[in-house]
Order: structure tokens, then sequence, then C-alpha cells
């Protein structure tokens, strides 16, 4: 069985023949990788989580990554997993004339809904909207299934969506408390750093922005640190952090969030958030905040840390190997069937 997973940045605007690109292409040479939980941590792996899972369980014999970038190719992730770039829709179509339609496939974004399209009937279909903008009308549509992230879009094709995360990696830590706050987000329209940098200039409460650019905020008069990507561990940024923030509002639930959560870090979110809000359950892993208040509600939060439970609530509600078997189980109720083991796969006749 295939499994692809795509989550499609923006297409890449080129004449290139895509037919004669992927009919001289060789994939590289398959490699096992690590199973799901013996990854550390790094971007992609609640993304990815669902088609590991298969993988470990012995249903996928094989997982790709699919996403759309200037330089096209395939090569194979140290976790076994085979990455796929393409330039636009009509690459994909060429690639799988050669190599065959995946008998999963889960698209994360607006992005992928032309390669919903194209599969429609061919093979079942998995869309996690992430919802950073609102369209006109439901985001769940075009697919035999849906993963939302926020209650508004539930319905009876539809499941919410939880990140799972490396509770083996993201778990609380003793590492001295450095600092009152950090905030895991890259620096991009709906984030909202300029609202934590708000709330706090000119108070003695200390933060850290994290994939951020020193030059990408005026941090004047705040006591916040930053680091890029790759300057500092995460995991170490999260156990030396006595809470985490997350002041976003036109954006979703990245799996930062519940990182966070799983650190055992009460987490303050903005109380405008579009997608992620079931995250949050008050008083235990931590608090909604409107704008206007979040200086206060982090001030509480601070000040009642030891009184939340987001650990112990997160492994209890949320545990990753139990989300991933619910989700499959959704999967089969909506109509999935996979192929039975020993049967011959598209991606066995193409290695």
């Amino acid at each position: 069985m295939k499994v692809v997973i795509a989550n499609f940045s923006a297409p890449v605007v080129t004449t290139s023949d895509a037919s004669a690109f992927w009919a001289r292409h060789e994939l590289p040479p398959r490699r096992r990788g690590l199973s799901l939980f013996e990854q550390p941590a790094g971007w992609g792996f609640h993304i990815m989580a669902i088609g590991l899972h298969l993988r470990d369980q012995g249903m996928a014999d094989t997982v790709e990554f699919w996403d759309y970038a200037d330089q096209r190719g395939s090569s194979y992730l140290p976790n076994g997993v085979l990455r796929v770039i393409f330039y636009h829709e009509e690459d994909v179509a060429a690639y799988m004339d050669r190599y065959g339609v995946p008998d999963l496939f889960l698209n994360y974004g607006e992005h992928g809904r032309s390669i919903l399209d194209r599969l429609g009937g061919r093979c079942f279909r998995v869309h996690v909207p992430c919802l950073r903008r609102r369209r006109d009308g439901p985001d769940n549509t075009g697919a035999e299934c849906y993963l939302v992230d926020s209650e508004e879009y539930l319905d009876d094709r539809s499941m919410m969506y939880v990140p799972v995360v490396n509770t083996g990696v993201f778990r609380p830590g003793s590492a001295p408390k450095r600092r009152d706050f950090v905030y895991l987000a890259a620096c991009y329209r709906g984030k909202r750093h300029d609202l934590v940098v708000d709330a706090v200039r000119g108070t003695e409460l200390t933060g850290h922005f994290h994939p951020v650019s020193r030059g990408s905020v005026d941090l004047d008069g705040a006591h916040i640190t930053t680091s890029d990507w790759d300057e500092r561990d995460v995991v170490e940024l999260l156990t030396s952090s006595r809470i985490a923030v997350y002041p976003g509002d036109a954006t979703s639930n990245p799996a930062a969030m519940w990182e966070c959560v799983a650190a055992g870090l009460p987490i303050v979110v903005n109380a405008n958030i579009r997608g992620g809000r079931h995250l949050v359950v008050p008083g235990v892993t931590g608090e909604l905040a409107a704008p206007e208040d979040f200086r206060a509600v982090m001030v509480r939060v601070l000040a009642d840390r030891d009184r939340y439970r987001p650990r112990e609530y997160f492994m209890a509600h949320w545990d990753p190997r139990a989300i991933l078997d619910e989700y499959v189980a959704f999967f089969r109720r909506m109509g999935w069937r996979p192929p039975s083991r020993g049967a011959d796969t598209v991606q066995a006749s193409a290695s």
C-alpha cells in the first residue's frame, strides 16, 4: 500500500516539460528509515505521522511526502519517507502516470486542492484544511473525509484534528527556568508577534521567539530574545520556559501548540485564533485571552502555573498512539478499504 502526504507550497511557474522529466527520472534506492517514535524532534513530525504509523503497523509499504519547490526530484528522508518535489499540478500528474496513484492521499492546506480533484474516484482522499484564512463557505469539501481544527466545521464526514506529538521527546524537563514565556512560530502575517511585544513592553516579563530573526520584529523596550532556524534546541527552549504563548489570530493549530502542552507548559492563546481552540482547557492546559487582556492573563497564568496540568491532560486525552488509531478507524468508517496484504502495489512494480 502506498500512502502519500502532501503539504504543497505555492506552485512554481515554469514551461518545463513535466512528462519528459518524469519519464527519465529514476527513484533513489529504497531505504528503511526510522520508526515514527524513533525520530528526533523536527519539522513535519505530525504531518507524516499517519503514514509512518501505517508503515510501522505493516499496512503501508511506501510513504511519500509531496511538495512544490523550484528544484524538483526525489530523495529519501532519514525516516524512510520518499520526498518528491514538483513544480506544479501537471508535474504531479506526470509522476502519477509513471509511478501510479496512492492508495491513501492526505492533503494539508489549500494548494493541494487541484490534486484532490484529480484523484477523485481513484483513491481514498483525506483533506486537512489548515484554516489559515477564511474561504467562501466550508473548507471541508472535495475529499472522502476531513480532519478539521475548528468545531464549526465538524460534520458527519469530519473529525477534529489533533497534531501527533513525539511525547518521548517533548516532555517536562528539569532545566532551570530562564524566562517567563516562549513563542514558537515563524514571523509572518497572522502569527501576531506584535501582540506579545506590545503586551510585555515596559514590563519585567522575559520571553523568547523562535524561529525569528532579530530584525523582523521591533523588540525595543521588551525583554525578548530571538533565535532563527537551527540556532537553538526547541526542546531546551520549552523546558527552560515557564509558560508558552500563542497570540496568533488569522492562523490555525500548528503542532508547536501541542508540543508546548506535551512539554508541561500552560499556554495562553489568543481568543480570536481561527483554529486549535480545542487545545485550551481553561484551568487545565492554559487559558484563552482577548488581545486587550493578553498581558493580564499571562501574568495570572505565570502566578498560578503550578496548578495547571497540561502534560497529564495531554496524555489522558491526546496520547499520540491512541490518536493515530482513532484516525485510521475514522478513515475506515468513512469508507477506506486498505489493500489486502500481499496484493501487488503500484509502487512495487515501479521500483
